[in-house]
């Protein structure tokens, strides 16, 4: 008969990790997780006393930055209410888009523009198949959205 015994360990968490933890936060997680993953990529260290001292700064830098992005965030927020993404695609006579233009596409073009938006921050139904003025909403975190105005114009073939 075999027995399997589950070790636990206690770290605090040195980087952010998506849906795991935030920088700060102490945490009890498998042995095995912490000794095979997290210290050699040193997103973690053991929570030993003098560890613990440190889990304060790391919760104020947080915040601190938390703070700054927040104002990134407002800032093109407000950047985003002038913004029109002008975008030539080739199209048929009737105006209808060869090929439709995604979020991943909206997002290069945004990124050439100096916005940072990934796609997943552009939820979109469907693609935009036709020519002209359309609008998508953008995710910039921080339960704050912006409309994106976007003027898709024929491009000569």
């Amino acid at each position: 008969m075999l027995y399997f015994f589950t070790t636990v360990a206690q770290v605090i968490f040195l980087q952010n990790i998506k849906n795991v933890a935030q920088v700060g936060d102490l945490k009890t997680v498998a042995d095995g997780y912490a000794r095979n993953f997290l210290l050699p990529r040193k997103l973690a260290v053991l929570a030993t006393p003098s560890a613990m001292k440190t889990v304060e700064s790391l919760k104020q830098k947080r915040l601190m930055a938390i703070d700054k992005d927040k104002e990134t965030v407002a800032q093109m927020a407000e950047k985003f209410k002038t913004f029109v993404l002008e975008i030539g695609r080739i199209a048929s006579e009737e105006g209808t888009l060869y090929d439709g233009l995604g979020a991943s596409e909206i997002s290069s073009y945004l990124k050439k523009q100096g916005f940072n938006i990934e796609p997943e921050a552009i939820p979109m139904k469907e693609s935009i198949k036709k020519l002209g003025a359309h609008e998508a909403e953008i995710d910039l975190g921080y339960d704050t959205k912006a409309t994106l105005k976007i003027d898709v114009k024929k491009q000569a073939e």
